[in-house]
């Protein structure tokens, strides 16, 4: 009954008792003596991992306690250097976003997105190697995110496809993206990349404060963003329905081709990890 609780009593997250018990952490020090009363075991007894006679030699506690606030200073570290690491990608993707969807991009600027994506999907993949996150854990929430991040990139497929039909059949003029059916397309372009965007916020503030990693779910998030950020550049700098629909699929070869690496490499990643 008091391991079902644990988390409670000592104000904490599942997933943190479970990094505990497979020694992936350390408690931190302040909840050690709370920890030492809940299950009646002495804080020598905690610091070293098993149970030891009254008469165990505290030179060895006091050594596992100094190895332990080490421990936990290198998790600290890292959790500042990920969360760094998410928040400029954060502002990056901000900062992108607001010239995109307000078309202060030339038409070099999808091109400059494509290998944005590239370069901060490999930034985030480095990021979950840092954070040591269970990469197979597959909470509600990272489901979530996944299917949200995958059904963005196909409803804004679907929207530009349509796009290219209506275009075929109406005046340059109404199309482009100061036309009323260009400003329609771009307004769901940026719905669509703010839900995404914002999820990616919360996912990775989630990762940070309950060591939950984020894996898979924050690259179809991530490729979701800028899909969207290279679709609106295509509206703005469009001149043509050829040119139109041979960036459409270049735009969506780029995101879906880069994806498909970055799972194919984590997906490696872990398989080695199983192994060794």
């Amino acid at each position: 009954m008091i391991d079902c609780h644990l988390p409670d009593l000592l104000s904490v997250t599942n997933k943190a008792i479970s990094r505990w018990e497979k020694g992936d952490s350390f408690p931190d020090i302040g909840v050690i003596e709370e920890l030492s009363r809940i299950l009646d075991i002495r804080i020598q007894d905690i610091v070293i991992g098993e149970i030891k006679e009254q008469n165990t030699d505290s030179e060895t506690a006091v050594t596992e306690m100094v190895r332990a606030a080490k421990l936990q200073g290198r998790i600290k570290k890292r959790e500042l250097v990920t969360g760094f690491i998410s928040a400029v990608v954060i502002v990056y993707m901000l900062i992108c976003g607001w010239y995109s969807f307000r078309g202060k991009i030339d038409s070099s600027g999808i091109h400059y997105l494509g290998i944005s994506l590239a370069v901060i999907l490999i930034v985030m993949s480095v990021r979950e190697t840092l954070s040591s996150a269970d990469s197979k854990n597959k909470t509600v929430y990272r489901k979530i995110c996944d299917i949200t991040g995958f059904v963005g990139m196909v409803y804004s497929l679907i929207m530009m496809i349509i796009a290219t039909c209506i275009f075929s059949n109406h005046e340059m003029q109404s199309w482009k993206i100061d036309g009323s059916i260009g400003i329609i397309i771009n307004m769901q372009l940026i719905i669509i990349f703010t839900i995404n965007l914002v999820m990616f916020v919360i996912k990775n503030y989630a990762s940070v404060r309950k060591y939950e990693g984020i894996s898979g779910c924050s690259y179809s998030l991530i490729g979701a963003c800028f899909m969207n950020m290279m679709y609106s550049c295509l509206l703005h700098t469009l001149s043509d329905i050829q040119s139109f629909n041979k960036w459409l699929v270049i735009i969506t070869a780029i995101t879906v081709i880069e994806l498909m690496a970055v799972y194919i490499v984590r997906f490696g990643v872990i398989n080695h990890r199983q192994v060794s």
